[in-house]
């Protein structure tokens, strides 16, 4: 099934939330290019082309915004020249998805204030295109019908200590979308286990769906002082805009949308995704979409070779060859003039690296 333009209502927008920096993938993903710009799955395309294309088949290009950094803005030009100019969103500051959706959210109001909104990461890896559209379509029918702040579940497929968890509040087999009861982010691996065993819970896929106004409005009622910047002003959608968004950005709320909001709102419910999923979060994550050897061994290029070798992980630009010799749990990761060696216990260490070699110079 392909879904068409024409099969989502005309004020259906999407947003592309690009603003991170992947720092837990350097030296692959870096400040000069983070992770969405990156081919860390060597797929030939980036993870923000691959999700344009993806929601492109649903959405025309007037409708999708992409939301990044300011110092992105090239970056993301080149990457997706059919974007119209004005529907890059550029932050001065990095300021967690809160802020950039409120932004978001501002600025399709003034465009058509009863507009449904589809908010999507940009750096995340999805199979079955059928079957995310399908859900994309069942999510805006919810929401104009029921109203409410929407996310996607996906059901667990292992323990699994790097991903946020969504509790139903009831679990009803064959139900598609039901209210949430909790939300726990990255649990510990005895929670996890139980999480997963329970059948009550959700990995958190990070993509929301809400009409503007309702999104707004819990915004007002939890967020209020994020909310009062941008009440009332008249920059949006003129050329103003980057000027007020410049002076404003340095007063908005660091927070999440989960913490922020889902987790205080009463009106939010979750769609059970059944598509594939993965947020590529980490390299952990990396290795779990990649074929292993019989000793664990993974890499993304077959001009690496592994002997006497376990559990290592190794991602190389394509034309490089490796010879991993007798170590094991390793990640080795190389781009440009950096390579980085570090062992697998110390994985959580590596979104310090690029910090620490600024630092040191």
């Amino acid at each position: 099934m392909t879904i068409s333009h024409s099969s989502l209502p005309a004020d259906s927008y999407c947003v592309i939330m690009a603003g991170g920096i992947g720092n837990r993938f350097w030296p692959v993903s870096n400040t000069q290019c983070p992770k969405q710009f990156s081919d860390i799955l060597h797929t030939g395309k980036s993870f923000i082309r691959q999700t344009y294309e993806r929601i492109s088949r649903i959405f025309p290009d007037e409708r999708i915004f992409v939301i990044t950094g300011a110092e992105y803005e090239e970056i993301t030009h080149q990457q997706i020249p059919e974007l119209p100019s004005g529907n890059i969103l550029k932050e001065p500051l990095r300021r967690n998805t809160a802020t950039c959706i409120m932004y978001a959210a501002e600025k399709i109001k003034k465009i058509a204030g009863t507009a449904t909104m589809v908010v999507v990461p940009s750096d995340h890896f999805i199979t079955n295109d059928n079957a995310y559209w399908k859900d994309l379509r069942d999510g805006i029918e919810f929401v104009r019908k029921n109203g409410g702040l929407l996310t996607f579940g996906i059901t667990p497929s292992r323990i699994e200590t790097q991903y946020g968890y969504i509790q139903v509040r009831t679990a009803e087999p064959g139900k598609k979308i039901t209210a949430v009861k909790t939300f726990t982010e990255k649990p510990d691996y005895e929670l996890a286990q139980k999480f997963y065993e329970s059948g009550d819970f959700l990995w958190n896929a990070g993509i929301f769906i809400w009409q503007v106004e309702d999104i707004l409005r819990e915004i007002r009622k939890h967020l209020y002082d994020l909310y009062s910047l941008f009440e009332n002003n008249t920059s949006l959608n003129t050329p103003a805009e980057e000027e007020f968004i410049n002076t404003i950005y340095g007063q908005c709320p660091n927070v999440s949308i989960d913490f922020g909001i889902l987790e205080k709102s009463n009106q939010v419910y979750v769609l059970r995704g059944s598509f594939g999923w993965s947020d590529v979060g980490t390299w952990h994550a990396f290795q779990a979409l990649c074929k292993q050897d019989e000793n664990n061994n993974t890499s993304n290029s077959s001009q690496v070779i592994f002997h006497n070798s376990h559990n290592c992980l190794v991602n190389v630009p394509e034309g490089k060859i490796a010879i991993i010799y007798g170590v094991d749990d390793l990640i080795i990761a190389a781009k440009d003039n950096y390579l980085m060696i570090c062992h697998s216990k110390d994985e959580e260490k590596i979104r310090n690296f690029e910090k620490q070699l600024k630092f040191k110079k």
